[in-house]
């Protein structure tokens, strides 16, 4: 077996036996990757600090014959702790970039840019403001879609291309089955639409525009995030055929339901 070397993240761990499991990386160079993790469960095993929000040098053999290769070594790069205000927050929208990627992404296909967006996206959760968060995490959450090619189309009528005039209108209907807003135009009566309101659609239309810095700067209360993750996963939904919402976006919910988030 080839010894090789890898710059990667960690999207989920699945344990199999008291003593080994199943670590699958988005890596670097590999794109998400599956390694077995031989003894990794083990107390004295060094390999048994692997966390997820860590990124890490990996060291493993690849096998042509067998699903899946096996971890030789990890070194730690650097770990996001997220210990700042908001805590619970930054682990679960973390969570569900994980998950999202996890979903999403093929396997053993190099994804580099979204791979280096992703590793800045864990970089600036770690440190931004509790109230930037939710933003960070939507923007992330469009531009991994639209990288994938599900882009959503805020601005222009997803059926006949015609620019949004925000000014004019006061309410939108947006189509999860067509990829985004739809014009009054060739709005169909029967079909299925979400409502947007214009701050709604601004903020979506700004969002997936911006850069991580330029979302940092953009507070947005529960009640708006709820309203445009419920749209993207709709969206996605759509697109992708997913069947379910992220379960980190339900852990969210159950903590803003508490007002452990506030």
């Amino acid at each position: 077996m080839p010894l090789e070397k890898t710059e990667a993240i960690i999207l989920k761990i699945f344990n199999w036996s008291e003593s080994s499991r199943t670590v699958l990386f988005f890596s670097k160079e590999y794109g998400k990757y599956a390694l077995v993790d031989k003894g990794g469960r083990n107390i004295k095993s060094k390999r048994g600090r692997l966390q997820q929000f860590s990124l890490m040098e990996v060291t493993f053999y690849s096998s042509k014959k067998e699903s899946s290769g096996y971890i030789s070594d990890v070194e730690l790069i650097k770990m996001f702790s997220m210990e700042k205000e908001g805590t619970l927050g930054r682990l679960a929208y973390a969570s569900a970039a994980c998950e999202l990627l996890n979903l999403l992404l093929p396997e053993e296909e190099p994804q580099i840019t979204l791979y280096q967006y992703f590793v800045r996206y864990l970089n600036k959760n770690d440190i931004v403001e509790k109230k930037y968060i939710p933003a960070i995490f939507i923007a992330f959450f469009i531009r991994t879609i639209s990288q994938l090619g599900y882009h959503p189309s805020f601005n222009y009528c997803a059926n006949c291309n015609k620019e949004i005039n925000f000014e004019t209108q006061t309410g939108f209907n947006l189509s999860p089955e067509r990829g985004g807003v739809i014009c009054q135009t060739c709005k169909k009566a029967g079909d299925y639409y979400i409502q947007l309101s214009n701050d709604s659609l601004r903020l979506l239309n700004v969002l997936q525009r911006a850069s991580l810095d330029e979302a940092s700067s953009l507070p947005i209360g529960f009640k708006q995030t709820g309203v445009l993750l419920e749209v993207l996963e709709k969206l996605l939904a759509y697109q992708a055929g997913l069947n379910s919402r992220l379960k980190s976006l339900e852990f969210l919910n159950k903590l803003k339901n508490s007002n452990t988030l506030e």
